[in-house]
């Protein structure tokens, strides 16, 4: 009733404004019609720009930042909501504010970086309160519910959860019941109670009939379909997982897409359906893959933005105190003439109180004086901020650069041979010839991919260590492993020499990254059948891991630069078979070695080989039992 109500209104506007009307529109419509909020929300802020209407611009701005969120479109959706966000608090909108601040901590939640997504929603509920707005502290509540839960802090998840349900029973509102309950049964789900997290998906999809968001139904089904699966009712998940699959392929609900293939094919795999769990289970792998690409995309156009929002803001506070130190000469010199003028009229009179004036104009001077080295200062801050920043903007061009030049030639001679192959103008003895050259070459573009990736989680503000007890025999097995049919077409050897008992307190990934990184190194220049040594030693309470290669070695001046700069995107040499490098995995392993509270020393001599020490925390175990458990190990 009131969109019909509303629609009328923008043809016959009464009581509201047109602009009102349509950010109202907009609001309403953007979780049914996405399309058409979307065009209520742009005709909006056109609308609000020829009238200067800066309410009604924030209000367009956070509706666009939310509806760009929900196409995925993550650099635009962080411009739109800390513009809407900028505006509400220069005009002390505060129901502004407050939208904008749920879009930016829905944001970072998406990146995965709960900490700050929870200070953005703790700051919105504040100002609901204070404003009173119940859909606002609902709202932010809920998505605090959300992070807790991504934390896997069930009890303070509850605790939002309940409490954003209490205040949507005391103002009788219905919107957020469904959301609200839908959050609950995961909740219920994570401890383990299926049956309760069961009878809340069902009352979830009951209250939300009023609105029918087909997107919320396919990921209540899906979450009954798994929950059914749990209880070992098969055909009972198949059937919901099923109806899931179907409403998220015609409304091309990816996410939840890729959730109904991933449950199906272990569903019917319990059901010895074997043919319809593969099927499923190559579409669930398809969906990913091209999933997770357009997660990384939209995680570097993020980067990217707020690189770019950044410059922007130092060089406006730069403009805005040298602007500010202008106004101030002019009304010093103003300030100065006219006492001047006013002097010369009663000098004859006035000659004691003169005396007076011109000790209070040197106290003058001596404050502008004060005053211009303080704006000289900030003015050397702020040139100190656009260096930083200018050096930033370089290293990310950098990176597209590698991304565009190293990672392009691999792909597209991998795909001149498939060409090829597939045309039959290959044969298989040709094909073998070539398959080592293609193997090492695909190889390294994933460890330049991965290195890349690592790097980037590593810049955001989500990025967060896990450290655990980690095998070093096992983590080095594996990057061998990895990399040992390009050691084996140059003749290579491994010696390998590592006790099995042997662990360090690190984080498992980036541990395994910096290994794979100089294994890597040393296979690439290695010459061609010789040896590569692996060895660690057990030094009081830390273990010194070693990797020595009799290859190429480094010059004085690389060797230097390595050392001293504390990162740097190097020139890359290429290995002894003419393998190409990005220069990045030298400085991943320094950044990742101290993150962990660890050193990296280099050794390297031209043709006689380099030598990598590491040293990280020894686990060790101070009980009589051989569980594993962190409070049994000392670090």
């Amino acid at each position: 009733m009131e969109l019909d109500s509303l629609k009328f209104q923008i043809e016959a506007p009464e009581s509201r404004s047109k602009v009102e009307v349509l950010n109202r529109l907009s609001f309403l419509l953007r979780e049914q019609n996405i399309t058409e909020s979307y065009e209520y929300a742009t005709f909006a802020e056109q609308l609000a720009i020829s009238e200067g209407d800066s309410i009604n611009l924030g209000r367009a701005k956070a509706n666009l930042g939310w509806i760009f969120y929900r196409t995925g479109v993550w650099d635009k959706a962080f411009r739109y909501s800390r513009d809407a966000f900028l505006i509400s608090f220069r005009i002390k909108d505060k129901q502004g504010m407050a939208m904008s601040l749920n879009n930016l901590g829905v944001i970072y939640y998406k990146q995965k970086n709960y900490q700050e997504a929870i200070k953005k929603f703790r700051e919105a509920y504040q100002i609901g309160f204070e404003i009173e707005d119940p859909y606002v502290i609902i709202r932010s509540f809920n998505n605090l519910a959300l992070n807790f839960l991504a934390t896997n802090e069930l009890d303070s998840a509850y605790n939002y959860a309940y409490r954003a349900l209490e205040i949507n029973d005391k103002y009788n509102s219905v919107y957020y019941n469904s959301f609200i309950y839908r959050v609950i049964g995961d909740i219920q789900a994570a401890k383990g109670s299926i049956d309760d997290a069961l009878a809340t998906y069902d009352f979830a999809l009951l209250t939300d009939t009023h609105h029918r968001l087909e997107s919320f139904e396919a990921s209540i089904l899906n979450r009954k379909g798994k929950a059914y699966r749990l209880l070992g009712q098969f055909e009972m998940a198949a059937e919901y997982l099923e109806k899931s699959k179907e409403i998220s392929i015609i409304k091309n609900y990816q996410e939840e897409l890729a959730n109904s293939y991933k449950n199906l094919a272990l569903t019917y795999e319990a059901l010895n359906k074997l043919d319809l769990a593969f099927h499923n289970q190559m579409a669930y792998n398809k969906l990913s893959e091209l999933l997770e690409e357009k997660v990384n995309k939209d995680r570097l156009a993020l980067i990217s933005a707020m690189f770019e929002v950044e410059k922007t803001d130092a060089e406006l506070r730069y403009l805005r105190a040298e602007n500010d130190f202008k106004e101030l000469q002019i009304k010093s010199f103003k300030t100065y003439n006219n006492i001047y003028v006013f002097g010369t009229l009663i000098l004859g009179i006035l000659f004691i109180w003169l005396f007076a004036l011109h000790k209070k104009t040197k106290s003058i001077n001596l404050a502008l004086v004060i005053n211009q080295n303080k704006v000289n200062q900030q003015k050397e801050e702020l040139e100190k901020q656009s260096k930083d920043l200018e050096r930033s903007n370089k290293l990310k061009n950098r990176l597209f650069s590698i991304l565009g030049h190293d990672l392009k030639a691999p792909v597209a001679q991998l795909q001149g041979v498939l060409g090829l192959m597939n045309d039959n103008s290959l044969s298989r003895e040709e094909f073998n010839e070539i398959s080592y050259v293609l193997k090492r070459n695909v190889d390294g573009l994933f460890v330049t991919l991965d290195n890349i990736l690592s790097w980037s989680r590593a810049q955001m503000d989500g990025f967060k260590l896990h450290l655990r007890p980690t095998s070093c025999l096992s983590t080095i097995n594996q990057c061998i492993e990895l990399l040992q049919q390009h050691a084996s077409g140059k003749g290579l050897e491994f010696n390998v020499n590592v006790g099995k008992e042997t662990k360090v307190w690190v984080d498992h990934d980036l541990f395994q990254i910096i290994l794979r990184n100089l294994i890597s190194n040393a296979i690439k220049y290695s010459k061609k059948n010789s040896f590569i040594d692996v060895f660690a030693l057990e030094e009081d309470d830390c273990v010194i891991i070693k990797v020595k290669d009799y290859g190429m070695g480094m010059s004085k001046e690389m060797l230097d630069q390595i050392r001293n700069q504390k990162f740097s995107l190097m020139e890359s040499s290429k290995g002894t078979d003419n393998e190409r490098g990005t220069g990045l995995g030298v400085n991943l392993c320094k950044e990742f070695t101290n993150m962990m509270g660890g050193t990296i020393h280099f050794e390297s001599a031209r043709n006689i080989g380099t030598t990598v020490t590491l040293k990280f925390r020894k686990v060790m175990l101070v009980e009589d039992s051989q569980e594993i458990h962190p409070r049994k190990y000392l670090v």
